[in-house]
This record gives structure tokens, C-alpha cells and sequence, in this order.
């Protein structure tokens, strides 16, 4: 793609995404280092659970080789297993995945209380009758040289124990956002000096002295990391944009998006 193809006011917005992408190949712990992966994916969880009054989910390593036995397999579709299941890819780090199951509760109708597609990721994190989670994750990057099967980037899958999503459960299951719930103040490990703290979303970082509410983002830390999470959709609109006003450029293509599986 040529710079001069580009108007004055695509440049800054330009330099954003590549401030971007830089910044997430510094999350890539989150992927690659066991114990990091563990505690982002049941920090950002548990924030969520609490808001939503559930209490914390611990860890199970019988969900989590279950959850890896799929996940290397590449298939971006549910296993069918005896667990509740998400599935998502694409996203720069776990915690980014996890939070893009979690933000479905914006189109969620806590008055119906009904499962819907678009919010099923949210419905089975939150679910109060779940205890327990074991996840895995694999560098599939399908469709790139060297890839396999059909995830793109890394594939997280997670299992619950109780599985959620039950009809007829949801009211008693799934409560609105309060901010409350019976956990300690601090989310998951974040008064351990040897965890690796990740970005939260708000509501969650209590002890770092900032007054919050838990429907708004308030700190830098958090707004840094829901814009990781949405960076790869803003790439693919700006590239589409650029596609627009130059669509007979054949050096331009659209970038695939994270996805979610329900």
C-alpha cells in the first residue's frame, strides 16, 4: 500500500493501529506462559462474576486438558462435550477474549432472562451454578503459512463445570450488574507479588486507589485494554474504508476480525 495514496487525515489514525499492534505482541505472555494464561483468564472471569454476584470459579486442570485436547485440534466449532464451552480467536492476549465474552451483557435482557446467541458467551461466564473453569489455548493462525484447521491466531477454549445456558435458569442464574457479590475486594491474585497483572476492565483495580463505577472505564490501564481487544475490528473498518475510497488498489486487503463461536 502507497503513502500517497492515503489523505492527511488517515495518517495519525495510521500511526494508532501500528502503536497498537506494537503494544500487543508485548501481551503475548498471556499465550505463552502457563501459569500467566491461568491467572488473566480467572482474573478477568472472576471480575465479571462478581459484578454480576456469582462467586469466583476456580481452576480445574481435568476441564483444562479437556479444553487443550480441543483446542489443538484447530476446529473453530464446540466439541459437543459435557461442559459448558467458549470458544474464541483472534483476540492479542487471553484477557482480551475473555472480555469480549464478558462485554455481551450489553445486549443482554436481564428482564427476560432468556439464552440468546449473542449473548450466550456472557450468560455461561456469569452463570452463579458454574464453580468451576479449565481453558487451553493454541497458536493455530489458520489460513497463515504453517497454520491448520479453521481458528485464526491463537484459539482460546474454555470449559465450565456446571455448564450454564440452562433453559429455564436464566433469572435465578444471571443478575444484573451490581458491582457486588460475597469475593474480596481485589480480583484474582492481584494482592500476590509474583502474579503477572494484566489490564481489567473497571470496576476491578480497588486497590489502586481510583474511584470507579462499574459500568465506565476510568483508568488507563483499562482503556488500554479494551483497545487492544478492539484493535484487529478497527483495522479491518479503516481497511475497508481505504477499499472504499480505492477499490481498484489490488495492494489492498481486508484483515480478518477476532471471532467468537457460539
Amino acid at each position: 500500500m502507497h503513502a500517497a495514496h492515503f489523505p492527511a487525515l488517515f495518517l495519525p489514525f495510521s500511526l494508532l493501529i501500528a502503536q497498537q499492534a506494537e503494544a500487543a505482541s508485548t501481551t503475548s505472555a498471556e499465550y505463552t506462559k502457563d501459569d500467566t494464561f491461568r491467572d488473566s483468564i480467572l482474573n478477568v472471569t472472576n471480575t465479571y462474576r462478581k459484578q454480576h454476584n456469582a462467586t469466583s470459579l476456580e481452576w480445574n486442570e481435568t476441564l483444562a486438558d479437556f479444553a487443550k485436547d480441543w483446542s489443538d485440534d484447530c476446529k473453530f466449532e464446540h466439541s459437543g462435550g459435557p461442559y459448558g464451552e467458549n470458544l474464541a480467536s483472534g483476540y492479542p492476549n487471553a484477557s482480551a477474549s475473555v472480555i469480549a465474552w464478558g462485554e455481551e451483557r450489553k445486549e443482554y435482557d436481564f428482564r427476560d432472562g432468556e439464552f440468546s446467541t449473542a449473548t450466550g458467551h456472557f450468560t455461561q461466564l456469569v452463570w452463579k451454578n458454574t464453580t468451576q473453569v479449565g481453558c487451553s489455548r493454541t497458536e493455530c493462525n489458520a489460513g497463515q503459512t504453517g497454520g491448520h484447521g479453521d481458528a485464526p491466531g491463537w484459539y482460546v477454549v474454555c470449559e465450565y463445570a456446571l455448564a450454564g445456558n440452562v433453559i429455564g435458569a436464566f433469572v435465578e442464574n444471571v443478575q444484573e450488574q451490581s458491582g457486588g457479590g460475597e469475593e474480596e475486594e481485589c480480583p484474582m491474585g492481584a494482592e500476590d507479588s509474583s502474579f503477572v497483572r494484566v489490564p481489567i476492565i473497571a470496576g476491578a483495580n480497588s486497590d489502586e486507589g481510583t474511584s470507579f463505577s462499574p459500568k465506565g472505564i476510568n483508568d488507563i490501564t483499562t482503556f488500554k485494554n479494551l483497545l487492544l481487544a478492539l484493535s484487529p475490528l478497527i483495522i479491518t473498518s479503516f481497511t475497508q474504508r481505504i477499499l472504499d475510497v480505492y477499490p481498484d488498489d489490488p495492494s489492498v486487503e481486508v484483515l480478518p476480525a477476532p471471532t467468537l463461536a457460539i
